[in-house]
């Protein structure tokens, strides 16, 4: 159970906190046990699930990445392995609830799959202050959290992602950071990801992620 204590400083998704917009529905499911209850980190609520599943690890974390694209959930594009475990990892954020999930897991002497399910509510957590990401001008419930050995800022905008990304080239470079793509800012090892999604209602939800510019997933 210590391990799985662990991954409350990462992320997840659990059958209570994210029922009304995410079921897990495990794949060949063994076994669903909730660690602990009311868990929190820093006044971040969050709730954590062990599994066990006939499937194997790869076959799970790759049903789980295709369900939270289905979802329309944000996937960073270089999750990297778990740290100090190099455990492959599949991590999404449910941007119009503010809910974070983490899957990851290994597989058994038994042929069985453990998994780690984790859901973060960060919309009642309370905002970090002083971020350093600059806020586009009439953003909408910008909010700044930790995320993934990150920090991320959310917000809505009436506005296209083109008009976005030119903002955040403008300001950027005055810190330090270059362009190294439409979108991504580098500087001293880390990156600034501009991702955005247009809304039903025509307005443009962004999340600006501010992390480690790490190797691709399949790095040890």
């Amino acid at each position: 159970m210590t391990l799985a204590v662990a991954l409350a400083a990462w992320l997840g998704a659990t059958p209570d906190a994210g029922a009304a917009t995410f079921s897990w529905d495990v794949p060949g499911q063994l076994q669903l046990v909730p660690v602990g209850r009311k868990l929190e980190r820093d006044g971040l609520p969050m709730v954590v699930y062990l599994a066990k599943s006939s499937w194997e690890l790869d076959r799970l974390l790759l049903h789980y990445a295709g369900r939270f694209a289905e979802a329309g959930f944000f996937i960073p594009p270089k999750m990297g392995r778990l740290p100090g475990l190099k455990l492959p990892r599949v991590v999404a954020l449910d941007d119009r609830r503010m809910v974070s999930f983490l899957v990851y897991g290994w597989p058994e002497p038994d042929g069985s799959t453990t998994l780690v399910l984790g859901a973060a509510d960060l919309a009642h957590r309370k905002p970090s202050q002083g971020g350093v990401l600059p806020v586009f001008p009439g953003a909408k419930a910008p909010t700044t959290f930790n995320v993934e050995l990150a920090t991320a800022l959310s917000f809505v905008a009436k506005a296209t992602q083109d008009e976005v990304i030119d903002f955040y080239r403008s300001v950027l470079p005055a810190g330090g950071w270059q362009e190294r793509e439409p979108g991504t800012f580098v500087r001293e090892g880390r990156a600034v990801r501009v991702l955005a999604k247009t809304l039903k209602n025509g307005e443009l939800s962004v999340v600006v992620l501010e992390q480690s510019d790490q190797a691709p997933i399949d790095a040890q």
